[in-house]
């Protein structure tokens, strides 16, 4: 099948996942075609005429009305969607074009399925990628060393994750928590200014920015946690690191450690979590329940209903 994806070039979690559906898709023998929506540029792939249209970002004009079905990836939440003020705007723009929406977690599906027929598939990660590493990194400083990675925009930030590690540091006093991917300028000073006010610089092992090598940076530490609720996004790339991932909006079925976005239950979380280190595998939680090897021959199932 010949696959063409329209994606923007940006640092996000949205472009990790498309590139790694991209290269999945390759291996699994499609020809594939990223595009930048704006200009039509090709991004990755060489031109070949499309049997479907994957919108990731926006979608070129040249396309709208070229007979060839499309199914748009919904990578983001809803609530946050509405909340930018832009993208459930666009995305409501290009539905008339679509023919059908695909998901990754299920507690959306009934939101955009409202919006256009939407199908569910694995939110799944590259797992030749993000896999424990022999011999490992040096560590993180810390017992445990806990990461915090995702991107940092307005209300998604650690603040409530630094509050909860205060509180772990009393029963555990050589656990240390890892701020990474801070975007600098305001966010960086705001930071710095409550780790020297609150004292905490006696438990945050690092304010840095981000990492090339993210899955150098997972197999530093013992535990990553998000911030994100009520859904969950790139966190789970831990997981096929072999690292425990704590989020408050990961709430897989069969999975031991979910949590609010609340101090106290984060706190319980990372404390149950670290007290029971070694008793749950979680690079085979991984492979059995976030491979993109397995989202990608779920949705070619879902384009091959389009396809004529």
């Amino acid at each position: 099948m010949n696959i063409t994806h329209w994606m923007r070039q940006e640092n996000s979690g949205l472009a990790y996942t498309t590139l790694e559906i991209v290269e999945e898709e390759e291996r699994q023998g499609h020809r594939v075609c990223v595009r930048e929506p704006s200009t039509n540029a090709i991004l990755y792939g060489a031109e070949a005429p499309p049997d479907i249209h994957c919108i990731h970002s926006q979608l070129h004009p040249s396309a709208y009305h070229d007979g060839i079905p499309k199914i748009m990836w919904m990578h983001g939440e809803p609530l946050g969607s509405v909340g930018n003020t832009i993208s459930m705007r666009a995305i409501v723009d290009l539905a008339p074009l679509c023919d059908a929406f695909i998901c990754m977690r299920a507690e959306e599906q009934p939101i955009w399925n409202a919006i256009r027929r939407t199908y569910l598939v694995t939110k799944g990660i590259d797992l030749q990628r993000f896999k424990p590493m022999d011999p490992p990194p040096p560590r993180f400083t810390g017992t445990p060393a806990v990461l915090y990675y995702e991107n940092w925009r307005g209300q998604r930030n650690p603040l409530i994750l630094c509050l909860a590690m205060q509180e772990v540091a009393k029963t555990l006093p050589e656990a240390r928590l890892h701020l990474y991917n801070c975007p600098g300028g305001k966010m960086a000073e705001t930071f710095q200014r409550l780790i020297e006010h609150c004292r905490w610089y006696t438990f945050i092992g690092s304010l840095k920015g981000a990492e090339q090598d993210v899955n150098a940076l997972l197999n530093r530490g013992d535990i990553v946690v998000s911030g994100l609720h009520p859904l969950y996004a790139r966190g789970i790339e831990a997981l096929g690191a072999g690292k425990a991932f704590i989020g408050p909006g990961y709430r897989e079925p069969g999975y031991p450690y979910t949590c609010e976005l609340e101090v106290t239950s984060l706190t319980a979380t990372i404390l149950k979590c670290w007290r029971e280190y070694g008793s749950f595998n979680f690079r085979t939680w991984a492979e059995k329940t976030h491979d993109v090897a397995e989202t990608v021959r779920q949705s070619v199932e879902v384009y091959k209903r389009y396809v004529l």
